[in-house]
């Protein structure tokens, strides 16, 4: 019993380290910022993850940035977040938000495969993919979190 145990957690350490790779079995999530900035302004944004960084982006109105990643695998913690800017007149909005976190809730309703984002004047728009819909999830200034 305790050779089949050690072998399945030796399989899953290896499999692990294979996740990118293993698509069928470790699912990709794809994320998505869209600008819907109402006054057709330009969306500056720059994310990264503690492992990389996805570089700083200008989004014209309705221009989607995205990328996809794997969730760390048994202990790990998958987190990005974002610095977004952009101007409302000759007012910068700027802001720090967590686009995505497999340890905390950042959001009122999970994302399973497609986690987007809609980035308008007032805040941060969530896509929920079970009911098709969009839902006003985060103000300006950014603190997202639902705890």
């Amino acid at each position: 019993m305790r050779s089949t145990l050690a072998t399945l957690l030796l399989t899953l350490v290896i499999l692990a380290t294979f996740r990118e790779s293993l698509g069928f079995f470790f699912p990709q999530k794809h994320l998505h910022i869209v600008n819907w900035l109402e006054n057709e302004g330009t969306l500056m944004m720059h994310c990264w993850s503690k492992d990389n960084s996805l570089g700083t982006h200008y989004l014209a109105f309705q221009e989607d940035f995205q990328w996809q990643f794997s969730n760390e695998l048994l202990f790990g913690h998958t987190k990005f977040e974002c610095h977004l800017e952009f101007y409302n007149g000759s007012f910068p909005n700027r802001g720090h938000f967590v686009v995505y976190d497999n340890k905390k809730k950042i959001r009122r309703r999970d994302c399973y495969k497609h986690c987007m984002w809609g980035v308008g004047v007032y805040g941060l728009y969530a896509f929920d993919e079970i009911d098709q819909r969009w839902d006003y999830e985060i103000p300006w200034p950014s603190k997202n979190t639902f705890e």
